[in-house]
């Protein structure tokens, strides 16, 4: 077959799509430059109507050789050297002359730097040029024919779906390149945000409209960014340039359907970037889709959560990826997050060349974040003997900083990026991404929504949310707003069952256990019943501290974490017990007895040997009760900032036991006096949350601890006895306190917290064993061994005055 194409602009094209030797004429991927006619060339898209340009056949943007015009044809391809060639249009000023005598600026509108001057932030070298090639162009085309039209006549635009599925020969194409007249038309369909714009309720222009009269924080934040964004380009360096109100138009609609983000410097380089190649709205809809479809949450929200959960991924994938690198940073204690983070905020477009940024971007849009640690990887393996060479932390940080600029050859970079991580997958970068954002947890304390790995899409329910004021004119905005509440505890509520979906499976393995919640209203009956049932004669058990080598026939011998059956403790220093079928005497302070009042011990509830569900209780399922807690809670006064929930849990216990306190204190005093509730449970529920509250309290305070802790360390101790369902009913039915603390419509005083109260009494089926004292203790120290036991070893052989 041979494809003959036809562009505007004065070039006929010709391929052969056959096998190579087949064609006396052309071979494999041969082209034919024949002039036709010397018109003005078809720049990207023209300044016109919408509609008008989607019924534009797919070669109306082809290259053109006429070297009079911005386009210049060499073998290699078209060469954008003119000012402003490659960017849009409408941008374009209608005279190149306009510029200041003796400036220079390349094909998208950057101030040239002289050519030993080095590349950062929005500058490039003026002997940079980019160049198109005809072969890819080509490629493109003949894959849409084959696979979008379903006609006879032109394939024209319109006729492409607006989202091109994903396959093995799409990806292929866009690891080659997008070719740049076609980028405007493909980045929306590869990315999705063409099919989001279709389907939403909104439009660009009703946005704006909604927005624009807005005076806020976030309002002056972006006035104030404007000409400090892009300051070496043309279209972005004074407050009267072209691209400026296009700027500020998008930053502003993306600030007001993403109020949790606002806006975010960062931000800012990224749409000012796009603004050069596509049209406003395009831009505003792309950026919407990398926000919530390609960027993990809490991307660009205040604290950067997202982000800086990124950058601890990176290093660990630096570790593995390339080890000599890691250690070298390591031993120069060099944190490349402190650069890094740059990169991954402005996605590339800060720090690479513009037409390095465009390949990487091709692939961004397609695959997602993932390709951001790609190309990261590969900056860093690129460079990788100049790191090696510096032998100073500042020589490092310099050299790292420059590392962007030195690549030039983006074809190695794209390639060596996807060698050195072959084995990177979404599903391995998700599982880091949950790793190190349960460890980041325990000190960032602020989260609006529970993180999530993958990417979420809430703009739509956000904008229904903002645009309530203008549906109310219309006497539907109430609904609007209820709707929203909904919508907000519904993702919360579903991400607290993923939590304990995934704990119940950490604990079943390859047993099939019930994991459906019972919502009866027996089930709240039996709640105390199932509470009290335990098993008195049970024999205990015990917990190995260290090992203990075995030396006589009497003695029992274990190692460390091994489960001991305890026998006979009358000794108050070596007790009897049975480990694997073998009887015999061990040190009493070797071992640690088990909380096992009406449940069994668990090696996978144990925080002091698996580490997993420490990431999967304090890491996910405290921050989704968290957010539960927060949902509704009220603000002291207007201008103040919201409560904490761990206050709201001190005011509903003191609130529950006012009333018998003298009869709690004194059942706790004989608990603790006689050991009382050691082999059996003795004490009510709210007795024992009561109890668990002050010695947290008692064992924080000292230290300064946050609320975020103590309230983590509460969850944990719930978990531990068994009741943490039924102490959160406890907290939602002190009434009178609930009403102070929180709204109508808030989680705490809903009907929903019986269902939430189901959904938690799951996890008492389960054996947990986890340190309250977790987060305040030093973790690098092994557990400490109960004192003198080094004093009753005589030559590691406690019981040798037996034989």
């Amino acid at each position: 077959l041979l494809y003959t194409i036809k562009f505007e602009g004065g070039i006929q094209m010709s391929m052969s799509h056959i096998q190579k030797g087949t064609s006396p004429m052309y071979s494999t991927s041969t082209f034919q430059f024949q002039p036709i006619s010397k018109q003005t060339p078809t720049l990207l898209c023209e300044d016109e109507d919408e509609d008008e340009e989607e019924k534009r056949p797919l070669t109306s943007c082809a290259p053109t050789p006429n070297t009079a015009t911005p386009h210049h044809a060499t073998a290699m391809g078209t060469r954008y050297k003119a000012p402003f060639s490659a960017v849009t249009s409408s941008l374009r000023p209608s005279d190149p002359r306009i510029l200041s005598k003796g400036t220079e600026v390349d094909e998208f509108g950057f101030i040239a730097l002289p050519k030993e001057t080095s590349y950062h932030a929005n500058s490039r070298p003026a002997h940079q040029a980019l160049v198109d090639n005809p072969a890819a162009h080509l490629h493109w085309t003949a894959h849409l024919e084959f696979t979008q039209n379903k006609t006879v006549d032109e394939l024209t635009w319109d006729k492409i779906s607006p989202l091109i599925p994903k396959s093995d020969k799409v990806h292929c194409l866009i690891r080659q390149g997008i070719p740049h007249v076609m980028r405007c038309k493909l980045w929306p369909r590869i990315s999705g945000s063409l099919a989001k714009s279709t389907k939403s309720n909104l439009s660009y222009k009703d946005i704006l409209h909604n927005c624009w009269d807005e005076d806020t924080v976030t309002t002056r934040m972006i006035e104030r960014d404007l000409v400090r964004t892009s300051t070496n380009n043309v279209f972005f360096q004074t407050i009267n340039a072209s691209g400026v109100n296009r700027l500020r138009n998008v930053l502003r609609g993306i600030s007001w359907l993403f109020p949790d983000i606002g806006y975010c410097q960062g931000m800012g380089m990224v749409v000012s970037t796009l603004l050069l190649l596509l049209e406003e709205s395009e831009v505003f809809w792309l950026v919407s889709c990398v926000i919530e479809d390609l960027l993990p949450s809490h991307y660009y929200n205040t604290n950067l959560f997202g982000s800086q959960v990124d950058q601890a991924v990176l290093s660990k994938l630096v570790e593995e990826y390339i080890p000599d690198l890691h250690a070298h940073f390591d031993h120069h204690s060099v944190e490349i997050n402190l650069l890094t983070l740059n990169w991954f905020l402005t996605l590339y477009t800060a720090v690479l060349a513009p037409r390095i940024t465009l390949r990487v971007w091709d692939c961004f849009l397609y695959e997602g974040s993932i390709l951001l640690f790609r190309v990261a990887l590969g900056i860093l393996s690129i460079n990788k003997d100049l790191f090696l060479a510096q032998h100073t932390t500042e020589g490092i940080f310099t050299e790292l900083s420059n590392a962007p600029s030195h690549v030039e050859d983006v074809e190695q970079l794209i390639s060596h990026s996807y060698e050195i991580t072959t084995s990177l997958t979404d599903h391995v970068l998700q599982e880091m991404r949950t790793e190190a954002a349960a460890t980041l947890n325990s000190t960032i304390n602020t989260l609006g929504k529970p993180y999530d790995p993958q990417p979420r899409e809430q703009a739509r329910k956000t904008a229904d949310t903002r645009a309530s004021w203008f549906s109310q004119w219309f006497g539907y905005g109430a609904s609007v707003s209820d709707k929203a509440k909904n919508i907000a505890q519904t993702e919360m509520l579903e991400d607290l069952r993923k939590n304990i979906a995934t704990i119940v499976r950490h604990f079943g393995g390859d047993t099939r256990l019930e994991v459906s919640p019972d919502y009866s209203f027996e089930s709240h009956q039996r709640d105390i019943e199932n509470f009290k049932d335990f098993s008195r004669n049970r024999p205990l058990r015990a917990r190995a501290l260290m090992d203990f080598e075995r030396h006589d026939e009497d003695e029992l011998g274990f190692c460390k974490n091994d489960i001991i059956t305890v026998l006979n403790q009358k000794d108050e220093h070596c007790w009897f017990g049975e480990l694997g079928g073998v009887r015999g005497f061990f040190p009493a302070k070797f071992v640690l007895l088990l909380d096992e009042r009406s449940k069994m011990y668990a090696i996978e509830g144990d925080d002091r040997v698996s580490n997993e569900i420490t990431t999967l209780v304090r890491g996910n399922m405290c921050t989704s009760l968290r957010n539960i807690f927060e949902h509704g809670l009220r603000r002291p006064s207007v201008m103040g900032s919201a409560l904490h929930p761990w206050h709201f849990v001190e005011d509903a216990i003191d609130h529950q036991i006012k009333e018998q306190f003298t009869q709690i204190l004194g059942r706790l005093v004989l608990c603790k006096t006689f050991r009382l509730d050691e082999e059996q449970k003795v004490l009510q529920p709210n007795e024992m949350l009561f109890r668990a509250m002050h010695l947290i309290n008692a064992s924080h305070d000292p230290l300064n601890i946050s609320p975020d802790v103590k309230l983590r360390s509460l969850i944990c101790a719930g978990l531990n006895e068994q009741c943490l369902h039924m102490w959160f009913a406890t907290l939602c039915q002190s009434t009178e306190i609930t009403e102070r603390w929180y709204a109508p419509w808030s989680f705490i005083r809903s009907p929903a917290w019986f269902q939430i109260k189901c959904e938690l009494r799951l996890l008492s089926k389960y054996a947990f064993n986890l340190s309250l004292d977790y987060e305040i203790n030093n973790k690098t120290q092994s557990e400490p061994v109960k004192q003198d036991v080094q004093d009753m070893l005589i030559k590691h052989h406690l019981f040798s005055w037996m034989s």
